[in-house]
């Protein structure tokens, strides 16, 4: 889940596992499956945490963060590079 990613590691995202008006939010925002995330800080006081998604700052909250299921990029692109070359 996005939520346990460490700062400053970038994952792609996966799957999305929101409902109702908080997925609107984030589909406006950028963060659609397939999008590249790195968390660049924390806020204090266990406040929502700082995002780069594909290149833009978002804030969000960790329930939310954690609903959204990521792998790491370099394990995304390994995984794309095998498909490819099994013809895939």
């Amino acid at each position: 889940m996005l939520a346990d990613v460490p700062l400053d590691e970038e994952v792609v995202l996966i799957r999305m596992d929101v409902a109702g008006e908080d997925i609107e939010a984030l589909l406006e925002r950028g963060i659609v499956p397939g999008c590249k995330l790195c968390p660049v800080r924390h806020a204090p006081a266990g406040g929502p945490t700082v995002y780069r998604v594909d290149g833009d700052l978002i804030a969000l909250r960790k329930d939310t963060a954690a609903c959204l299921c990521v792998r790491n990029a370099l394990a995304a692109r390994r995984s794309r590079a095998a498909k490819k070359a099994a013809g895939g």
